[in-house]
């Protein structure tokens, strides 16, 4: 079984965050590890608090483990702060890491900004050049491309044709994969795969569902599992594609008793297995 690792932020309502990625390792068969970087309070519909841990605490867990255990995929999530993205930067590239899959964590569904603008722009011109894939969706590939070509004016993203320019922008700057997620659009699920030198155009089935909760962490935890797993990039990305597929189509199984709800990762497989005869 290969190891996996998630640097990220704590959702306490399991939705998202290391608590998304850990149902997702073990959804995809790896075994799953967490580094915290922030603790949140947050639901399906707001985060009311984040607390960043502190650097001293954020360099012993992740040495501790890349001390000890033979690390395959790296999934990185929520970094609030800029102290903390340069040393976990620092920490990857000292370990020589390999198969990292960065999740921009940048933009709430809503719109708002989630982390201060001085780390976003360290992401952005360091973290971004070691991923191996970065995975943001419109509203922070839109903030991506406002910095780096330096342009308050960036257009929002309405049509395939813009998440393919935006994309191109990226991946040059990068040097690296990108992978536009193209759910946000009014009627598409079509998310684009690119580099310098590739282009793929992934359609999707589009479900309606307020279900949605945990979408991204879901994707990008599961694009690492595939990568640890030898998986090429477009096959990885295509099986994490149709994972998050299963994970909204079984989302009804899980009863919040309000209007928004998380992705079930696992629901696939309790569907597939009879639970009350495993024990």
């Amino acid at each position: 079984m290969k190891n996996v690792l998630s640097i990220a932020g704590s959702d306490c309502s399991a939705g998202a965050g290391i608590q998304a990625d850990l149902k997702s390792f073990v959804a995809n068969g790896v075994y799953g590890m967490t580094v915290i970087t922030s603790i949140t309070a947050q639901n399906t519909n707001e985060v009311r608090m984040v607390e960043d841990v502190s650097s001293e605490m954020l360099k012993n867990q992740i040495e501790v483990i890349f001390d000890e255990i033979k690390v395959d995929a790296v999934k990185i999530g929520m970094l609030n702060s800029k102290e903390n993205a340069e040393l976990i930067y620092k920490e990857l590239l000292k370990y020589k890491v390999q198969n990292i899959v960065l999740d921009p964590v940048m933009i709430s569904t809503s719109g708002k900004s989630l982390i201060k603008d001085e780390t976003k722009n360290f992401l952005i011109n360091n973290l971004f050049k070691i991923a191996d894939i970065i995975t943001p969706n419109l509203d922070e590939t839109k903030e991506i491309v406002k910095i780096i070509l330096n342009n308050e004016n960036i257009k929002n993203i309405d049509s395939i044709e813009k998440m393919e320019i935006y994309g191109e922008i990226i991946a040059n700057f990068t040097k690296k994969w990108v992978l536009i997620k193209g759910g946000h659009l009014s009627n598409s699920a079509v998310d684009i795969l690119i580099n310098s030198d590739e282009k793929y155009i992934l359609d999707g089935e589009k479900i309606p569902s307020n279900n949605i909760h945990g979408t991204g962490c879901s994707l990008s935890s599961a694009i690492a599992s595939n990568l640890a797993k030898g998986y090429t990039m477009l096959e990885a990305v295509k099986k994490a594609k149709n994972f998050v597929l299963f994970s909204i189509k079984n989302s009804n199984s899980i009863d919040f008793e309000k209007l928004n709800g998380t992705v079930n990762q696992m629901g696939e497989i309790y569907k597939n297995i009879d639970i009350e005869k495993l024990y």
